[in-house]
């Protein structure tokens, strides 16, 4: 609606996982590092964690394409299943042909197969869960089942979990202590503080092809910090009512006024809607 009243090529804050719009922080750097550093050593078993919003999903995104031709992947991104669809899911995933076959021992052989193949042509297959914080009881320990598929002296299976940082606690209860133990690496993807929060606004109006990049002053982008505390998704969702909301004043300069009136907005202001109700009205 508004791309064309600011020069854009593109809507610059989306809420959907585009690679190409990923802003690598020295912290989303260190996260990616950390994949990638265990895709190609082939690490059993990594867990990152950060707060809803942090790009979690992004980064999953962004490392699948990336991924290197000799390593197959099973993404999961809504664990929440029962064993048996859990293992159904990531063998259809693999593109592993079952031929009606739905037991979870005659699943589980077909997977051990594959990964033998795999292995024998020198492919890494790695299990992605995202949202890990959901897998319950029954799924841990289908997961610790998995990791024990292994050739003479390799494991077939290397498991990658991202999740809210309570997956944390979970890993950390006693009765999941075999599982903790075959964690290789962990991360903790944070916030992004002031700084990088400019810089990534700039980026993401970059990406979308702006010509004026400074439609956000300083003090918009100090407001929009401090309601989102760094957050990413928090940051598009404001940034992106507050373009809205600039266009349907004609107004192409965004400042600390308008940010305000966007978070009162999201924070449930009637009286604000119906002002922007207005706004639009006059302005079709």
């Amino acid at each position: 609606m508004y791309e064309n009243f600011f020069g854009f090529k593109e809507k610059p804050f989306n809420l959907t996982p585009d690679p190409k719009f990923v802003y690598f922080s020295e912290m989303y750097k260190e996260a990616f590092a950390h994949l990638r550093y265990a895709i190609k050593e082939g690490k059993l078993f990594v867990v990152i964690t950060g707060e809803v919003g942090t790009g979690k999903t992004t980064l999953v995104h962004t490392l699948l394409n990336k991924m290197e031709e000799n390593v197959r992947t099973a993404h999961i991104f809504n664990p929440v299943m029962d064993p048996e669809d859990f293992l159904n899911y990531i063998c259809e995933d693999l593109g592993i042909r079952s031929n009606g076959v739905k037991s979870r021992g005659q699943n589980m052989a077909l997977l051990h197969n594959f990964l033998l193949n795999c292995f024998a042509q020198n492919e890494r297959v790695f299990l992605i869960i995202d949202e890990a914080q959901s897998l319950d009881t029954k799924l841990l320990e289908e997961v610790r089942l998995l990791t024990n598929l292994e050739s003479v002296k390799n494991k077939l299976l290397h498991v990658i979990f991202l999740g809210q940082p309570e997956l944390n606690e979970t890993l950390a209860d006693t009765k999941f202590r075999a599982l903790k133990q075959r964690i290789t690496s962990r991360y903790h993807l944070s916030a992004l503080n002031f700084t990088d929060t400019g810089e990534y606004i700039l980026h993401r109006l970059k990406k979308a092809g702006a010509r004026n990049l400074s439609v956000f002053d300083n003090g918009a982008i100090k407001a929009i910090y401090k309601y989102s505390k760094g957050i990413p998704r928090v940051i598009n969702i404001v940034c992106d009512n507050a373009l809205l909301t600039a266009f349907s004043m004609d107004q192409k300069h965004i400042g600390k006024s308008i940010i305000k009136d966007v978070i009162r907005d999201l924070e449930g202001s009637v009286s604000f809607l119906k002002r922007r109700f207005l706004h639009f009205k006059k302005k079709w």
